[in-house]
């Protein structure tokens, strides 16, 4: 299955990278690959980053 990386950034700032997304495909009859939706995957991606941001920051009490 076709990955991809996706990095977070805030004005310039690198605040983390998720790798290795599973891109979702549908195979054609003919035998042609065909990136499905990809905003699925791309939103659990960032509220997976988010959740984890938070608990963070909810750790180090700010």
């Amino acid at each position: 299955m076709p990955t991809i990386s996706l990095r977070i950034t805030c004005r310039g700032n690198t605040l983390g990278d998720i790798d290795a997304l599973p891109v979702p495909v549908s195979v054609t009859p003919s035998g042609h690959l065909v990136v499905d939706p990809l905003e699925p995957v791309m939103r659990r991606a960032v509220q997976a980053f988010v959740d984890a941001w938070q608990r963070s920051c909810d750790k180090a009490g700010l």
